[in-house]
């Protein structure tokens, strides 16, 4: 969201914001922002105050402008111009009233508050040396915009005062707005101060009793927001440091110190952004917290203010007044210190004075002299702050560095991503108990912080990543896995599927949305048209696999593309068909009954292998995945269980066992199949026509030896099968896949009449893609040519001109016709080629020999990069499906599409 987007509702006076309501977002349709409160009335003009730091960078100033020692301290009713460099009321006499920012409405005391009032368009992430910042995400933030107020509670007296408060001074006293408390608080806690003068792009001002920043320079995308506490600022607080005094307050420390002289009196504070809907967002741990001293957080600081020592160690009298650096990092500087002036500046940087002992070392920017004096001089203090009883690690109690602790947030999101765990996993007491184990001193942060900030980040990075991979793609396959979250609550994970540059299979994760349990035709279109248009694939997209029936086909055919079943839940579905037969059913629920007697009670079922078979069969029952291995394990523990029973007797008869082995005959060539396909590096469409072939008309194909039962099993998996492959449409999408596999390109499983028409088909193809958009004959993007070269003049017409003109074309070149006959005979020369083993991976073959055949390889890439299956055959056809899904619904709802996509692109990303 840009800034122009931001609507100024009346005049200057009484100025109010309107916030930008989010398309199709009801909740957001009525909130106001006020960015300003209620303005005065009209007065006079006030002119001549200026910011004179940003006057001496500015250069020559306007002639309306007085002197700057005619200035006093600006009032709170003014503002400042970045543009014209002079302070006003209500509003610029040349740029009007200003830009105010506001903060995204949350409710009052919400868990990380502050956190969630970021407004759209800026991200808070870790920053390289520690802590949290905040970064521009849109193209420019304009010069002259204010942010604010800044919130948080209301500070009487200066001790209490942290690195996140400021002053306010009013009618000649001061109270402070601290927001160490992200409950009661909003994002400009976030804001690191800048540590010179040059790098700043925010200046702090107070205006009508609050605190704002406002941005002296405009703010390119990915900068960080870094504020400056400027003369502005200190005139404002009346603080009268001399006509020469140069202001230099980017250590914001140094600003507490002069802060420890103001009185203070009761003052109300900030009014509460508007009210929105509840956020469900943990506490947000910060990784600025220091250990030693509660209540000072560190931007920066290592330490407590001046005049609170460290009462652990016995330090000199005297030393709480030297000055530390305020980016310093090491624990080191809890002895050491700087020689300062009153008003806390560095004096002389090059020599550091150790307040243990008052010793003076040479400093030369690092920490080696620091440590070695500590070890040799004061080497109890230095155990005592390193850790080194107990043999303890080399690190503070509590106080991990920045650069550990980042690195330590960092693996726990790659923890979260990778093994796809809910982000309420960092907030147990036993994660947090290891990560101190792992990390003494260390705190998880809270999940919200992970969601909004890290994880938040890499899913936006991701995506945009993902989207410029997708854009170069000339065609690609989107498959369609639907999930159940929970009760009343189901998903759709879209993955994109296409072959590289290199001929390996990719996908790519592209989002999860929810859908209704029951699909219907319109809410898949309006699914998929989304996806189409998010992510650009509506002319590139042309097959999509996935869920059965006429909802899919119809979906589909409304954005061009051609549905196809999965052969996973084909499968499945076979299988089930078996199962569901009332013989192998009773049979089956009589297994149950003995296994539960069985395992009831002592030396009725001994052997391990038995318990654990006739536990699995209590725990998941006879699922589809594993039905013939749990019968096949049944049947060969057949001599066993027949004389196990109740009194004696066996619970299973013999018309039982040759039920189960008729169901284990009949599943075993689905099995097969199912294996194959999970075996396959990539379970490509090419596949499916021929083990479909070879089911239907080999081994499901009734014989004259068939048992009653058999004879049903066979007939219902059949069914099964023609019922979810019967349009022809996808019929010839498998056959033209198996075109392209040099497994099996000679089509033998086909009749002559599906073969010739799948060869035509081929051709078409390969044609339709030379001499489409951007293409050239010889399969890859055509480049900038001349003009063709006007059409001769035909000549008078001959009589075998006459006879033959239209059969045999005299004319050669690059033309449809050549096109044409380019792809006759690499298909030609392709089909009469030796066969590939049936192990040979098609797509490697393909990379092998490319060059020999440019025109179907583009169709080869196009149609081998399409999947069998909507999701990955492992998932569908072994345990590990059933432990994805089962993470999948564990899921925090507002967590599922960032989470399953960075987890199914984490080896990408």
């Amino acid at each position: 969201m840009l800034v122009s987007d931001w609507r100024r509702v009346g005049g200057a006076e009484g100025a109010e914001w309107l916030f930008p309501a989010v398309k199709g977002d009801s909740r957001y349709q009525s909130i106001w922002a006020i960015g300003v409160a209620e303005v005065a009335g009209p007065g006079p003009r006030c002119r001549g105050y200026s910011d004179s730091a940003a006057t001496r960078r500015a250069g020559p100033q306007p002639a309306m402008q007085e002197s700057e020692d005619a200035c006093t301290p600006p009032e709170d009713e003014l503002l400042f111009c970045e543009d014209c460099r002079l302070y006003f009321r209500d509003a610029c006499p040349q740029h009007g009233v200003p830009t105010f920012i506001a903060d995204s409405p949350v409710p009052a005391r919400a868990p990380s508050r502050a956190l969630l009032s970021l407004p759209q368009g800026l991200l808070v992430k870790e920053r390289p040396q520690g802590g949290l910042g905040v970064w521009c995400a849109l193209p420019a933030l304009p010069r002259g915009c204010i942010f604010g107020p800044y919130q948080g509670e209301v500070v009487l007296e200066h001790q209490e005062c942290t690195l996140f408060s400021w002053a306010v001074w009013e009618n000649g006293s001061y109270f402070y707005i601290d927001a160490s408390d992200d409950s009661k608080s909003s994002w400009m806690r976030y804001v690191a101060c800048a540590s010179t003068e040059e790098e700043h792009n925010l200046t702090v001002f107070q205006y009508r009793g609050h605190i704002y920043y406002r941005a002296c320079q405009s703010i390119g995308a990915g900068a960080e927001l870094l504020v400056w506490i400027g003369e502005e600022y200190a005139r404002t607080l009346g603080l009268k440091l001399g006509e020469h005094f140069k202001y230099e307050f980017g250590e914001k420390e140094l600003l507490l110190k002069m802060f420890q002289d103001l009185r203070v009196k009761p003052a109300e504070p900030a009014p509460a952004p508007p009210s929105c809907p509840p956020y469900l967002c943990g506490n947000l741990a910060s990784s600025r917290l220091r250990s030693h001293k509660p209540g000072y957080l560190a931007m920066g600081m290592d330490r407590a203010p001046r005049g609170h020592p460290d009462p652990a160690f016995p330090l000199l009298e005297g030393t709480q007044n030297l000055v530390g650096l305020g980016r310093a990092q090491s624990r080191y500087w809890t002895f050491f210190g700087f020689q300062g002036d009153a008003y806390g500046r560095i004096l002389d940087k090059t020599k550091i004075i150790c307040k243990l002992c008052g010793v003076r070392l040479s400093y030369s920017g690092n920490t080696t002299n620091l440590r070695q004096h500590l070890i040799y001089k004061h080497r109890r203090e230095y155990n005592q702050l390193v850790g080194v009883q107990a043999g303890a690690p080399d690190i503070p109690k509590g106080a991990p560095s920045p650069a550990t602790l980042g690195r330590t947030t960092r693996a726990m999101a790659d923890f979260l991503v990778w093994d796809l765990m809910p982000l309420e996993v960092v907030e147990g007491e036993g994660f947090a108990q290891m990560l101190r184990t792992l990390e003494p001193g260390s705190k998880p942060p809270a999940a919200g912080f992970l969601a909004h900030t890290l994880l938040r980040e890499r899913h936006l990075q991701g995506k945009a990543k993902v989207a410029e991979l997708v854009r170069e793609l000339p065609h690609c396959a989107l498959s369609l896995d639907l999930w159940c979250h929970g009760p009343g609550l189901s998903y759709l994970t879209l993955t994109l599927h296409y072959v590289d540059t290199a001929f390996d299979a990719c996908a790519r994760v592209l989002c999860s949305r929810p859908v209704p349990e029951e699909l219907s035709p319109e809410s898949l279109a309006g699914v998929l048209s989304w996806v189409a248009g998010e992510w650009g694939v509506r002319e590139s997209g042309a097959y999509a696999v996935g869920p059965h029936g006429p909802a899919a086909r119809q979906a589909a055919a409304a954005l061009g593309w051609q549905a196809l079943p999965c052969v996973g839940q084909a499968l499945g579905g076979a299988m089930e068909a078996v199962l569901a037969l009332p013989p192998v059913q009773s049979a089956l629920e009589r297994c149950r009954h003995l296994a539960s007697w069985a395992l009831a009670g002592p030396g009725r079922a001994e052997e391990p292998l038995l318990r654990t078979l006739l536990q699995r069969l209590l725990r998941d029952g006879a699922q589809w995945q594993g039905a013939h291995g749990l019968l096949q394990g049944l049947l060969e523990q057949a001599e066993v269980l027949g004389g196990l029973g109740p009194e004696g007797e066996p619970a299973l008869h013999h018309q039982d066992w040759a039920t189960l082995q008729d169901a284990a005959d009949v599943l075993k060539p689905l099995a097969v199949a199912a294996s194959t396909f999970t075996k396959e590096p990539f379970a490509g469409l090419s596949l499916v026509k021929p083990v479909l072939t070879s089911l239907l008309y080999k081994h499901l194909a009734p014989s004259e030896w068939d048992s009653e039962l058999v004879k049903a099993a066979k007939g219902a998996a059949h069914r099964e099968l023609s019922r979810r492959y019967a349009d022809p449409e996808a019929g010839r999408v498998l056959n033209l896949a198996c075109a392209l596999d040099p497994r099996f390109r000679g089509l033998d499983f086909l009749s002559q009449p599906e073969r010739c028409e799948t060869l035509r088909l081929l051709m078409l193809e390969a044609v339709g893609l030379a001499e489409g958009p951007g293409a050239s004959p010889c399969g890859q993007a055509s480049s900038p040519s001349l003009p063709p070269p006007p059409p001769k003049q035909p000549l008078q017409d001959s009589g075998i001109e006459y006879l033959l003109g239209d059969l045999c074309s005299g004319q050669g070149g690059v033309g449809s016709g050549s096109v044409q006959q380019q792809a006759e005979q690499e298909s030609a020369s392709f089909q009469t080629s030796g066969a590939s083993s049936l192990g040979q991976e098609p797509l490697q073959w393909w990379k092998m020999h490319h060059a020999q055949y440019p025109l179907l390889t583009r169709v080869a890439r196009k149609l081998l990069g399409v999947p069998a299956t909507a999701a990955p055959a492992a998932w569908l056809f072994g345990e590990a499906g059933q432990v994805m899904y089962k993470k999948r619904a564990a899921l925090a709802p507002e967590h599922v599409d960032m989470l399953v996509f960075l987890h199914g692109n984490r080896t990408v990303l």
